[in-house]
């Protein structure tokens, strides 16, 4: 760029100064540069060459000082010719590049229009390639979208079929269930009877049959203080509920049990204001036995077993606490055995002297037929009427474990070991266990 302004420069400064150029190839380097000379030339010639300068001076300084001048003025020409050709091999070279750098340009230019063409092209093809692309995505897009529709329209029908499937089968299932609960129901129905408890005052007919109701309660197995409280509770609620019709204690199987609460049940029955009577179904002994005894009414059938005996505990001590506890067991004997003497009718010493008579342990056991001849038993019977039963009996509870637990009236309080014994809970202070004790069986629990 500072070559092509220093050849401007000095072509401007030529053209300027009026120096005049001689001819040259342009492009072609010349083989010398003219040698510069300055010749004397004459007036004549000087004339010729600059006519329009005048005569030039005649006096000889003034000649010799014109041809100087002359003479450097030709050199200059020379020298204009000099510069004038190098500037127009410079020019030429200028050109020659100028014309190089627009062919280049020109080139550049075309090839970046093929080069434009092409990616006119590739863009035009690709945009051809990307438009049926699209199409071919917006067919499938379009293709998707039916079939989703479709879909959806299949899935639609099939939910609404599943949906009355559904309401359809909950109904049939509200309807079995329905079916089930009224077949539970008329099953369960035919485990009740019909028909409502009987209450007579006089529960005893003609016939020898026995009508108890609902306002009744089982004392079975040993008699344990908490199974009096029950016995106890419930003819307290009777009463309260009714004070006239007839309560019923029914005895299946009574060893007898705690002292304290056979007079428990005794005391309640007494203090009653409803009828308090006593059903011996099986066995009644020791406790048992005095509470039907004493029982402002008692009935039995025929084959059913009583039996009576003196006070049988559990004890141990030395000499004189043995004695204490025969003299408390004499006056608890008294007291009970005493009631029964009377209800017999005899003393207490015939009472002691019977009893041994009819068993060398003092256990004296009579069928309930001929228990009613010695008044242990009011009344004989040959059916009892159950008219409280109206639910048909489960028979899970008729085992040998309900029957265990009934019977010795806590799982938790009795154990039986390997050998038969049975061993009851320990008493309160003062009470005993007047029981039939056959062969030992029961025993205490010692802690």
């Amino acid at each position: 760029m500072k070559k092509i302004q220093l050849r401007g420069w000095m072509l401007g400064a030529c053209i300027m100064t009026g120096i005049a150029f001689s001819p040259i190839t342009i492009g072609k380097e010349p083989d010398s540069y003219p040698q510069i000379t300055v010749d004397k030339i004459s007036i004549d010639d000087y004339s010729k060459l600059h006519p329009n300068e005048g005569i030039p001076p005649s006096s000889q300084e003034e000649e010799q000082a014109f041809m100087e001048k002359l003479q450097e003025q030709r050199k200059l020409e020379l020298e204009n010719n000099l510069i004038r050709a190098k500037l127009e091999k410079e020019l030429a070279e200028l050109r020659a590049e100028i014309e190089k750098l627009r062919l280049q340009r020109e080139m550049l230019a075309l090839k970046w229009e093929i080069e434009q063409d092409e990616m006119t092209k590739e863009c035009a093809q690709e945009l051809i390639k990307l438009n049926t692309q699209k199409e071919q995505i917006m067919a499938e897009v379009a293709l998707s979208q039916a079939k989703l529709a479709q879909s959806m329209e299949d899935f639609n029908k099939v939910y609404t079929n599943m949906q009355n499937q559904t309401l359809l089968l909950k109904s049939t299932i509200d309807q079995v269930k329905t079916e089930i609960e009224e077949t539970k129901i008329q099953k369960e129905r035919k485990n009740y009877a019909d028909g409502t408890p009987t209450y007579l005052d006089d529960p005893l007919l003609p016939d020898g049959t026995l009508v108890i109701s609902d306002r009744s309660v089982a004392l079975n197995g040993v008699i344990t203080p908490w199974k009096a409280s029950y016995v106890a509770d419930s003819i307290t609620y009777f009463n309260n509920k009714d004070q006239h019709k007839p309560i019923f204690i029914l005895i299946e199987n009574s060893p007898g049990g705690s002292a304290m609460a056979g007079q428990y049940i005794l005391q309640t029955m007494h203090n009653s204001t409803a009828p308090v009577y006593v059903v011996v179904k099986g066995f009644a002994a020791s406790m048992a036995a005095l509470i039907t005894t004493l029982a402002p009414k008692s009935y039995a059938y025929p084959n059913s077993m009583i039996l009576h005996h003196q006070p049988w505990t559990f004890t141990g001590g030395n000499l004189r606490e043995l004695k204490e506890d025969v003299a408390f067991l004499q006056q608890w004997w008294e007291r009970l055995g005493g009631m029964v003497a009377k209800k017999m009718k005899i003393s207490l010493d015939k009472l002691d002297k019977l009893l041994y008579e009819k068993s060398s342990k003092g256990d004296w056991m009579e069928f309930a037929d001929n228990a009613k001849k010695h008044h242990w038993v009011d009344y004989i019977i040959t059916d009892v009427r159950d008219t409280a039963t109206r639910e048909l009996p489960d028979s899970s509870n008729y085992t040998a474990k309900k029957y265990f637990t009934d019977y010795f009236s806590s799982m938790d309080t009795s154990r039986q070991d390997d050998n038969g014994k049975v061993y009851l809970p320990q008493l309160a202070a003062n009470d005993f266990y007047y029981l039939y004790n056959l062969d030992n069986r029961y025993q205490v629990l010692r802690k």
